[in-house]
């Protein structure tokens, strides 16, 4: 439809959320260099630069990995949450969800505390509307971006995405993914029309 402007989200967790599960990734890398022969350093490198090198980790997942809940996750038992630039799911929310997902991540399953979950690694970018794009300068140096703009075309039919300029640390959205988690009444999610601000 000409004209029609699709509004983005930045997808955050509700306030005073805690992490579901204990995500160590000194821990975990340490678990998937066992299994796959690599250097535990190579697989932190790895996790460090994954959310905006788009790395892949279902050929080196371990099966049964089993965390432990962090501090009160278990008790605001969310349905899904983010987890940096991961998501992480009850098993029908991945149901709900992973055939609309599947063209923009990996899944890879995980247990909490011996319940199964899934975690969603997310490989899409948006294309940013460079000339709508404005960087913020402190003292002469880059500091990060004041104003952040996608192109219209690029990110209407993606659920969800990433931004390179933005440095893969924030999640984004359309109506689309939003309307599906508040439609299915999942907790543990807020969408922002603030695409930059940090706080809930």
């Amino acid at each position: 439809m000409e004209g029609f402007i699709v509004t983005v989200y930045q997808i955050k967790n509700e306030a005073y959320t805690y992490d579901v599960i204990d995500f160590h990734i000194v821990e975990l890398s340490k678990i998937i260099s066992k299994n796959n022969d690599l250097e535990t350093d190579t697989v932190l490198r790895m996790f460090m630069s994954s959310s905006l090198n788009n790395i892949e980790f279902s050929p080196l997942w371990p099966q049964g990995l089993n965390f432990a809940y962090f501090g009160k996750a278990k008790k605001q038992d969310y349905d899904i949450s983010r987890l940096g630039h991961f998501f992480i799911m009850k098993m029908p929310v991945y149901e709900l969800l992973k055939e609309r997902l599947a063209n923009f991540g990996e899944f890879l399953p995980v247990k909490a505390e011996g319940n199964n979950m899934i975690l969603f690694n997310l490989l899409t970018f948006g294309q940013e509307q460079k000339d709508m794009c404005l960087t913020k300068y402190e003292d002469g140096f880059e500091d990060g971006l004041e104003l952040l703009t996608f192109e219209q075309d690029d990110i209407q039919n993606k659920l969800l995405f990433k931004s390179k300029l933005e440095g893969a640390q924030k999640v984004y959205c359309t109506d689309e993914f939003k309307n599906i988690i508040q439609s299915n009444n999942l907790k543990g999610l807020v969408f922002d029309e603030d695409l930059l601000d940090p706080f809930v």
